[in-house]
Parts: C-alpha cells; sequence; structure tokens
C-alpha cells in the first residue's frame, strides 16, 4: 500500500521576497530554505510539476548595444540637400511596427532631419506592414536617403525588419517603397521554460533535457502578464531526490531556445509541486493484521 505525499512551494524572482543570486537580467534565481525539503529513502514515483507561473511579457526584442540603432543618410531640415549620417537610437523595449516606426521618427526628428516637403509633414523613411506578406515595408521619401544594413553595422534591428545586410538607396524614383526580402521577426522569444535543478533531465527538448519542468506559452498582448494555469500540468521525473535534503533550489527562465531571457526588471513566479508515494507497511502477529 502506498501513501501519496506532496511538497508545495512558491517562488519568485523577486529579493524582496527572498530570492537571492538573481542574475542582471532576472532570468535566473536561487531559494535558500529555513526548513529543508526532505523526501524519505523510499519514497517512490517522485516527481515534480509546475501547476501554476506568472510571467511579464515584457522581454525586450530592442536590445541597447545589441540592435538598438538605424543609420539613415539623408537632408537635415535647413533646406539645403547635403546628406548626413543620422544615427537613431531606440530605447530598449518590446515593439511592434507601430511602435519602431515611431522611435524611429522621434529619433530622426530630435537629431534635425528632414521632416517636411511642401509644407507637407513627411520624414526621410516610414516603415509600414504589408500584411500579406507579414513582411516590412520601407517607404523612402526622398531620392538621396539610404540606409545602412551593411555587416559592418552590426547594431541595426535590421533581421526584426527582415532586411539583409545591405544599404538601401538612394532611389532616383523615389518616393518608393521597398519590401523586405524576409518575413518581420518582431516575435524573438515565442515561449517561455522554467527550469530548475530540482530534477536532473526534466521535460524531454526533442532529444535533449535541459531540467525544463514547465512550459509557459505567450497567450497575452506585449505589456501584459501571463498566468499559466495549465489544465494537465507536466510531471517530470525526480526520484533521485529520494532520500535527499535540500535547501538551496535554483530556478531560471528561458525561451524556447534554451536562451536565458531579459525579463526587462520585471519578477517572475512559479507554483512547485513535488509529490511522491511512501510505502505504508502491515506486519501480521497472531493472526492480526497491526502497522
Amino acid at each position: 500500500m502506498l501513501i501519496p505525499n506532496e511538497v508545495s512551494l512558491l517562488v519568485t524572482s523577486d529579493p524582496s521576497q527572498g530570492a537571492i543570486n538573481v542574475t542582471n537580467d532576472g532570468s535566473s534565481f536561487e531559494v535558500q530554505l529555513d526548513d529543508p525539503i526532505v523526501i524519505p529513502a523510499d519514497a517512490l514515483n517522485v516527481n515534480v510539476s509546475v501547476e501554476e507561473a506568472t510571467v511579464w511579457w515584457v522581454v525586450p526584442n530592442i536590445i541597447t548595444g545589441v540592435n538598438d540603432t538605424i543609420y539613415i543618410f539623408g537632408d537635415d531640415d535647413s533646406g539645403v540637400p547635403v546628406p548626413q549620417l543620422f544615427t537613431v537610437v531606440i530605447p530598449q523595449g518590446l515593439y511592434d511596427l507601430t511602435g519602431l516606426n515611431n522611435s524611429v521618427q522621434s529619433g530622426l526628428e530630435a537629431l534635425g532631419a528632414r521632416t517636411i516637403s511642401g509644407g507637407v509633414p513627411l520624414p526621410l523613411i516610414t516603415l509600414t506592414p504589408d500584411d500579406a506578406t507579414q513582411k516590412v515595408v520601407i517607404r523612402f521619401n526622398y531620392t538621396n536617403v539610404t540606409v545602412d544594413f551593411s555587416a559592418a553595422r552590426t547594431d541595426t534591428f535590421r533581421e526584426i525588419i527582415g532586411f539583409d545586410e545591405l544599404i538601401y538607396g538612394p532611389f532616383a524614383a523615389a518616393p518608393l517603397n521597398i519590401l523586405a526580402p524576409n518575413i518581420a521577426a518582431f516575435n524573438t522569444v515565442n515561449s517561455f521554460l522554467i527550469a530548475s535543478d530540482l530534477v536532473n533531465t526534466g521535460i524531454r527538448f526533442n532529444n535533449r533535457y535541459n531540467q525544463v519542468i514547465a512550459q509557459v506559452l505567450i497567450n497575452v498582448s506585449p505589456g501584459s502578464q501571463i498566468i499559466s494555469t495549465p489544465f494537465n500540468p507536466a510531471k517530470s521525473n525526480a526520484q533521485p531526490l529520494a532520500g535527499s535534503n535540500r535547501s538551496n533550489l535554483r530556478f531560471r527562465l528561458t525561451d524556447e531556445k534554451l536562451r536565458p531571457v531579459n525579463t526587462n526588471g520585471e519578477y517572475w513566479s512559479a507554483r512547485v509541486v513535488i509529490r511522491y508515494s511512501t510505502p505504508f507497511v502491515v506486519e501480521k502477529i497472531n493472526n492480526s493484521s497491526f502497522t
């Protein structure tokens, strides 16, 4: 006869709630337990599951110093047609195309780039969607405008908007729309994975094991909190916990490619349950049963 047992844990990356050794990007943290988790040596069917998780969908797709810049040659607002370089740096954040275009326009305006033609507002370039192809269109509004996405410019966001390592422009036929050769990739993260050293292997990820104990699907709009409460949480084998005494636990948040994610200063949490069974031994003495 087996008796079911379980241990429930609420863990969070918030240092004010006891998280320690939190990484700079917020993706990983440790918990030091005053009252250790003790799993009996005779425990059977030990497993770990994540019953609930909360993650803020704010992981930036524009990252400072990585892909936050666009280099545009064009006229300034003086009216003198002498192209100059405008280096627009985008603040780190999670952008859609509208937000990215607005930030580019604000940056160009702040740098003094040309914004008017014939009394009509007209920036050097405009980023618009082509919904049918899921690609981005750059509209070059003047004949002497170029956008430098060359290999030498390693910090541009060309991959997000689907452009190759080239210098685009100038175009004598401007105003002209140039369709990106590749599909836009604003969703740099498609799902989250929670991993922990509570398990040796965890959920199989194709043919690999990386101590993953849960998947968190992104089902909210950017800037919102994901509350994951799976109907049938995955159970990860944790039999090596039998006979152990654990007071230090580590948890990690990655994307589907197992890359640590930047939580942009927000905290994430999980409700973790360890389940196991212990034998209930019945001894028979003088034809009577006693425990």
